[in-house]
Parts: C-alpha cells; structure tokens; sequence
C-alpha cells in the first residue's frame, strides 16, 4: 500500500509537470500575444528580453495574485496596472491552472524525496 503511495505520487509529479507545460503554453500562444498587443496599441513598452520565458511568469503572476504590492514601481519586468486591466476570466484561469499544477506537482516531488527516496534512485 505504501508502495502504491509513492508509484502514485511518481505519476502524479509527471503528469502535473505536463500539464504545467500545456498551461505555459497556451497562455503563452492565447493570451500573453492578446495582451502585448493592446499594450502596444496603449503604447506602452515592455522588456524586449525575455529569457527563459520569464514574460509568462510575470504575466501569469500579476493576473493571478491581486496584491498592492505587486506594481509598476517595484516589478519592472511587465506593466502591472495595464496587464492587469486588460486581462481576462481567461487569462485568471490559465494563470491558476499553471500555478496550481506547479504547486501540485512540487507537493508530489517533495512527497516522493521525504517518504520513498528510493524510487527517485537509479
């Protein structure tokens, strides 16, 4: 039974890390081109770099946590107040569903390394 806990949590980690890839790219391909675009008709300007994706990141976790002190002052990566306004129900949802898997998916890594390190051995 204990056994079957630790197969399970092995699955689960891999299947969330899919669908947090699924998540990243469907808001990078449906809503991140929507928003830059409004932003540049608004005319204002974002990093041209981005890195390894960090741009869905800070799209994602702006949308997704409302707090004061996430702002155009202190987060210089995206405009905050704009990409917020122009977000939609939408883009909330793919932004919980890539957050929500990540965090899934490091309950289950964190499960697997405590409790059944030997399934992470070769």
């Amino acid at each position: 039974m204990i056994y079957l806990l630790g197969v399970s949590s092995f699955i689960g980690c891999g299947v969330f890390m899919l669908s947090v890839m699924l998540a990243w790219l469907c808001f990078a391909r449906i809503s991140m081109p929507r928003i830059e675009n409004s932003l540049k008709d608004q005319g204002i300007d974002r990093v041209d770099w981005d890195g390894p994706g960090f741009r869905v990141l800070s799209y994602t976790i702006i949308i997704l946590f409302k707090t004061k002190r996430l702002n155009d002052e202190n987060y210089p990566f995206v405009p905050v107040t704009a990409s917020r306004q122009l977000a939609t129900k939408t883009d909330w949802w793919f932004s919980l569903w890539l957050w929500g898997s990540f965090g899934i998916a490091m309950v289950c890594m964190i499960i697997l390394s405590v409790f059944f390190p030997e399934l992470l051995q070769e």
